[in-house]
């Protein structure tokens, strides 16, 4: 499936989309349940690049609406979680500035 996702595609996502790591989550884990909800929120962006052909599968944009209505995660719990993984090595954050969506990527490798 090559091409741009219809709306209907990114209404039914239930579940984490594309690969996950078992080293990641369980290094993401350590942080609470929060952590593991941003975790899935980057990978299946991440899944949902790779199937529109992204070539920019590393950095995710993080909003508000769509981590939470996807999974749960709101926006104060967000950035507290967003900061704990930059202090600890496993996310590099681009802040692009007051009001605008922070990028994350995911820093750790998949394997230990």
């Amino acid at each position: 499936m090559t091409g741009k996702i219809d709306l209907d595609t990114i209404k039914k996502i239930t579940a984490t989309m594309g690969p996950i790591s078992i080293y990641q989550f369980r290094e993401f884990s350590k942080f609470g349940i929060n952590a593991l909800r941003l975790f899935q929120y980057i990978k299946t962006i991440q899944g949902l690049q790779k199937l529109q052909n992204s070539k920019h599968e590393h950095w995710v944009k993080v909003g508000n609406v769509k981590p939470y209505t996807w999974f749960g995660l709101g926006s104060s719990r967000k950035w507290e979680v967003i900061c704990k993984l930059e202090k600890n090595n496993l996310l590099e954050v681009k802040r692009n500035g007051s009001g605008k969506a922070v990028e994350v990527k995911i820093k750790i490798s998949k394997l230990n």
